[in-house]
């Protein structure tokens, strides 16, 4: 983890998606994981899930999908945080790049620098230990309100209706027989199964002038994993709600 943490979340790179998804690195909430079964009540998606294909749409050629996109997404929010994405260019071609590395596990962060915390990350000590200062996990609050704030149908529905175009940037990645609904489903399933860890945690400085886990466990996640955990647990708790939820509404 470098000091600065320029890196911003694999999540938004999920959510943004579908849009999207995003992601992070650092904790979740006290108390026991959820088995692979249970959902937590949803609060952000007001549809029943999407069972049927959206109907097929007139989409413009991929060079020129911007223009197309923009209006869909910056009607789902307009937080300051989903605006200064939707000002770069060559969007789909970025969520497709985003999902790409999400779904082999590693975080798409250098590609969303529009979304980067506005604060460095920061360390604290606790007996003798260093730790995480809680501070550092509110540098993500603005990226997961407006992520949550969005209704995960309205994502899948948006989803649906650019995968063609969405599909031929990832084709395009070097996955010719590739379908990005694999990918979406791949990176949702790593972020989901992200462990609950109880907050404080021990980190040690590294010798690239970085951070690093002094819990095995935790050092050896998947880069996605720890960057979702980076948030912090109320953020990364409000995200796996939310996440379930895009889930749901992707089936």
């Amino acid at each position: 983890m470098s000091q600065s943490d320029t890196r911003p979340i694999a999540v938004i790179a999920i959510v943004l998606v579908v849009l999207i998804a995003g992601g992070a690195w650092w904790f979740s909430r006290s108390g026991p994981k959820p088995s692979g079964n249970a959902s937590p009540k949803v609060v952000t998606s007001t549809e029943a899930p999407i069972d049927k294909p959206a109907p097929p749409v007139n989409l413009p050629p991929l060079d020129q999908m911007d223009d197309y996109l923009r209006p869909l997404l910056s009607a789902l929010s307009s937080r300051p945080e989903l605006a200064r994405w939707l000002a770069t260019d060559d969007l789909v071609r970025q969520l497709a790049m985003a999902l790409d590395q999400s779904s082999a596990g590693n975080s798409p962060a250098r590609d969303f620098k529009a979304v980067k915390p506005p604060a460095p990350f920061t360390s604290s000590s606790r007996g003798g230990k260093g730790t995480v200062d809680p501070a550092s996990y509110h540098r993500y609050d603005g990226l997961v309100t407006t992520i949550t704030s969005i209704d995960a149908s309205k994502v899948a529905q948006i989803y649906k209706t650019i995968h063609p175009r969405l599909n031929e940037a990832y084709q395009g990645l070097g996955h010719a027989n590739g379908n990005v609904d694999q990918a979406v489903q791949r990176t949702l399933d790593l972020l989901i199964d992200t462990p609950v860890v109880k907050d404080p945690i021990v980190i040690r400085e590294t010798g690239s002038a970085g951070w690093a886990y002094d819990d095995g466990d935790l050092e050896s996640l998947m880069p996605a994993q720890k960057q979702l955990l980076r948030m912090g647990a109320a953020n990364v708790d409000r995200l796996l709600v939310w996440l379930r939820a895009l889930q749901n509404a992707l089936r």
